[in-house]
């Protein structure tokens, strides 16, 4: 009897532990999945940095995790893995839905994880070139999205060598996407080109909501960049979506340098599937479903692929970009099952991979022109620039193939507080002067490029444009 009723009190207690709580269990996934855009001021619609929002929103989040809408992240992961993958395992999920219908004990407080900061401000601390857009009002009103081109000039008098690139958006509720590119045609003042769908010139970086820095691979016998020459210019290609009228955004982009004179393997960036633009036109009739294909090559060399970005508009369905090799072997690139136009981007590979001479690049994709909610009324859409038309582009970053690239780890790297401490020899430097591009003290001041001195001997050139 006695060993019953012991039985009996202690299973509740057995039973109690193993239920998951939000302090130990629930509030790491929160931290590293979804408050990269469900912070205080981030593009998601509602907050989770605390207990009693997720609590408040908990039937919701089992919802769309369970369901797999969220965290959003297009591209099959059993097709190919990437970098930076941002997505829920069964455990996590499980873990989710456990401490729900157990009703979402909150736990020993004293447990939770640090608070991850994520805001407007620098993830890589100070950069070596700063980059501003003049303040903007967008034009997007009901229907009808604004793209919008800014060619800033970078005042550069030398040449430079990228080795981290970050876009800090000045509205973070409305930026959609940024492009940086290296403008083609510098020029002397900043440039704005209006109804612009994309830059010119070779894109370098691309941000979208909850994209992190990229920081080029570097190892003992390789630096991966792009050369940003001197007296160039970048292009902003921005998009705020419909709905967006009136409000005011200031995004910039900060460009983090290797040392003067580093000599670096380039990245190139490269439209290979460009069907309906520089390829041929295409029309999609009314309703029904219509398969597009593309092709690229065979490629003239053997190459490394960094990474991937592909790219559809409203009607977008499906697509698929893979490579075959002249031994017929195939190389998964990307595919994504449902597109998604509101949430697109690069997608950087785990490790280089290569592409070897000979190959074509492949590429199918499906466009539903069928009544929908979304298009109840289906006319002939074509191929075009806006976003009313449609596109079938795979963007791709790459360079020459070199023996061990496809052993070079591309991303999950740790992200400094500060870039410039990586090259610097104290991580506490003061601002001891700021002089002109001929050595004059001058007051710190907006679109004038200045040379900013520090205690510990870096320098650095940025102009803040307004």
């Amino acid at each position: 009897m006695i060993n019953r009723i012991l039985l009996t009190l202690f299973l509740p207690i057995s039973l109690i532990a193993q239920v998951p709580n939000y302090s130990e269990d629930i509030a790491p996934i929160i931290y590293d999945h979804c408050l990269k855009c469900h912070y205080s001021g981030g593009i998601g619609p509602i907050n989770l940095e605390t207990y009693a929002n997720t609590v408040a929103n908990s039937g919701m989040i089992q919802h769309v995790t369970s369901s797999g809408e969220m965290p959003p992240w297009p591209p099959d992961t059993l097709y190919r893995s990437y970098a930076y993958e941002n997505i829920l395992n069964i455990d996590e999920i499980n873990t989710i839905l456990d401490w729900i219908t157990n009703g979402s004990p909150l736990g020993d407080t004293s447990l939770l994880p640090t608070m991850p900061t994520f805001s407007n401000s620098s993830q890589l601390g100070v950069a070596d070139l700063e980059m501003q857009i003049p303040t903007y009002s967008s034009t997007a009103g009901p229907g009808n999205d604004d793209y919008v081109c800014f060619s800033i000039p970078s005042y550069l008098t030398q040449n430079r060598q990228i080795r981290a690139i970050e876009v800090i958006p000045g509205n973070i509720q409305i930026v959609h996407h940024v492009i940086v590119s290296l403008d083609p045609f510098p020029n002397n003042s900043v440039v704005t080109t209006p109804n612009c769908m994309g830059p010119q010139g070779g894109t370098i970086y691309t941000w979208a909501p909850g994209s992190v820095p990229l920081v080029f691979p570097e190892n003992q016998n390789n630096s991966f960049g792009v050369n940003l020459p001197a007296n160039s210019s970048l292009s902003l290609a921005m998009h705020y979506p419909e709905g967006s009228f009136g409000q005011i955004d200031s995004t910039k982009v900060k460009i983090y340098f290797y040392p003067q004179n580093t000599t670096i393997r380039e990245i190139t960036s490269d439209y290979l599937i460009n069907e309906g633009l520089f390829g041929q036109p295409f029309i999609l009739p009314p309703n029904q479903v219509t398969e597009i294909t593309g092709t690229y090559g065979p490629t003239a060399q053997d190459y490394s692929f960094m990474s991937v970005f592909p790219h559809m508009h409203l009607l977008g369905k499906y697509i698929e970009m893979y490579a075959v090799t002249p031994a017929n072997d195939t190389i998964n690139l990307v595919r994504i099952n449902n597109w998604d136009f509101e949430w697109q981007g690069a997608y950087l590979f785990e490790k280089f991979i290569k592409i070897p001479a000979g190959s074509v690049i492949y590429a199918n994709g499906t466009y539903d022109n069928t009544p929908s909610p979304a298009n109840p009324n289906p006319v002939t859409v074509q191929s075009g620039l806006n976003t009313q038309d449609e596109m079938f582009v795979g963007i791709f970053q790459f360079l020459p193939y070199q023996t061990g690239d496809e052993d070079i780890l591309l991303g999950d790297v740790v992200i400094p507080t500060n870039f410039n401490t990586i090259n610097t020899s104290s991580s506490n430097k003061r601002l001891i002067n700021v002089t002109d591009i001929r050595g004059g003290a001058v007051e710190s001041k907006k679109n004038t490029p200045l040379i900013y001195i520090y205690d510990n001997g870096t320098v650095e050139k940025k102009i803040i444009i307004d």
